[in-house]
Parts: C-alpha cells; sequence; structure tokens
C-alpha cells in the first residue's frame, strides 16, 4: 500500500473515532441523565458508585472513563448509535429497544416504595393500601409504573398528591416529610436511601414496601468494535470487588448495601 492509500485510511479511521465518541482508544465515553448515587455530577467528589465501579474495571484495561451528562432519551440514543460506548442504568427492556450489549452482572436495582415517617402505622402491600395515604410526594412530571402509576391516575387521588418541580426532588420531598408536610413518598429505593443517609434522615423516614425490583445495568454499544470485551471486564470487575468487600466499602461510602 502507497503513503497516500495509508494516510486516507488513517484519516478514516481517525474520523471514526472522532464520530462515535472514541476520541482515542484509551478513553471510553460513557452517558446517561443525572441519577444519583448510581451516576451523579461529573464534577461532583462523589460521582455516582456505577461511574466509580466503571473507572475500576477499565483502568485495570488502561482505559479511562469520560462520564457525560445528557437527557436520558439521548443517551440510549447516542449508545445505540455509537456516539457513547456506553449508558448507565439501562433496564433489560431498554437494552432491548436500543439493542445495547448487557452482562450478567446487575450494576443495581430500580425499586419503587412507599417511603413514610418513621413514626406511621402504614405498610404497602397492595394498590388498596395506598388509599390510607392523604398527602403523597411525586416528582412532576414523572412517569410511574405499576400500582404507583394506576393509583396516581385515579381523579379522586389528585388531591392527594403534592409534584415537586425542584431540581433535588428527592431532597426536597424528604424535607417537607421531616417538617410533617406529608405522608407517604413514591421513590426509588436506592435513590430515597442515599438522600436520607446524606441528610441524616434514615432514623425518621422509612421504606414502608415496594414493587417488585427491576435489575439496572450498563448497557455498551453494539457499535464499539469490543463491545463484549467491555461487557466482561465489567462484569469481572463486579464479581472481584464483591469477592473481595471492596464493593462492600464502595457501596457504604454513599450509605448503601450491596443489592444482592
Amino acid at each position: 500500500m502507497d503513503l497516500k492509500k495509508r494516510l486516507c485510511q488513517a484519516l478514516g479511521m481517525l474520523a471514526l473515532f472522532l464520530t462515535t465518541g472514541y476520541a482515542t482508544a484509551q478513553t471510553m465515553v460513557v452517558v446517561a441523565d443525572t441519577w444519583c448515587p448510581y451516576n451523579c455530577e461529573p464534577t461532583a467528589k462523589k460521582p455516582g458508585y456505577v461511574v466509580e465501579l466503571l473507572k475500576s474495571a477499565f483502568a485495570t484495561k488502561g482505559q479511562s472513563v469520560s462520564y457525560r451528562v445528557m437527557p436520558w432519551t439521548r443517551a440510549l440514543l447516542d449508545t445505540q448509535s455509537g456516539k457513547a460506548a456506553a449508558v448507565i442504568a439501562a433496564n433489560a427492556r431498554e437494552a432491548t429497544e436500543h439493542q445495547l450489549a448487557i452482562g450478567s452482572e446487575p450494576i443495581g436495582v430500580a425499586k419503587g416504595c412507599v417511603f413514610v415517617p418513621a413514626s406511621s402505622p402504614f405498610k404497602y402491600r397492595s394498590i388498596q393500601d395506598l388509599d390510607g395515604l392523604t398527602r403523597v410526594g411525586v416528582v412532576g412530571g414523572n412517569a410511574y409504573q405499576n400500582d404507583f402509576g394506576e393509583w396516581l391516575s385515579r381523579p379522586e387521588n389528585r388531591s392527594k398528591t403534592h409534584e415537586v418541580f425542584a431540581d433535588n426532588p428527592s431532597e426536597r420531598r424528604a424535607e417537607m416529610m421531616a417538617r410533617g408536610r406529608l405522608d407517604g413518598i413514591f421513590e426509588d429505593y436506592t435513590e430515597m436511601a442515599y438522600v436520607l443517609s446524606a441528610k441524616g434522615l434514615q432514623n425518621q423516614i422509612v421504606s414502608a414496601g415496594c414493587q417488585s425490583p427491576s435489575p439496572l445495568y450498563v448497557g455498551f454499544s453494539k457499535k464499539h468494535p469490543h463491545a463484549q470485551d467491555l461487557v466482561a471486564t465489567l462484569d469481572m470487575e463486579i464479581r472481584r470487588m464483591r469477592k473481595v468487600g471492596s464493593l462492600k466499602d464502595l457501596l457504604m461510602s454513599y450509605g448503601l448495601e450491596d443489592w444482592k
């Protein structure tokens, strides 16, 4: 191959790297919308336990992780198209719909729960139990699933619902409950556990029951030439960290326990 052809080939590969989000072979771009404690603000001292987990896993392969925040729909589409190498905290349905490669090891579980004041006798076991709540804090504009979604859709429950549109809706609702302004909160267990630990409210607000858990994964772009290697690397790191106890230590630093 002459010099001209080699140069054209090299430029073509460079263009591919730049358009797909892989600026260098040593940098892996991962994306998501902010969902603490899975993935928090990129510049925060604690960027999220999944971000730290990814950095640990791929440092062993000589790769750095560049974590970027964007709207969730765009994060899924950018990963599907190959503009990003991976997306954080996708469920199995989202991975299938967007043709993402996932491993056998989840990076957590999404579990919608009802949180109540520690002094409350309320327990959630079925949708009928929710009728016992009179002031429920939810995230404005959020789509709730299963019992929570059905209960919220009923006209008679609109007066019982308080929507919060703040930048930090989980913190805001926890503070409202601590002041006696809410008797129920619908929220993901891991997210609220992190907030309660950070705010020192874990003894004042507790879970009164949860919906069925849904495993969460890092979804890797099948456009990446080494997608299956990336999947295997993360799976092995999760197993290694769980075995030696470093996963427990990482989760404890966020006020959490191992989802297994």
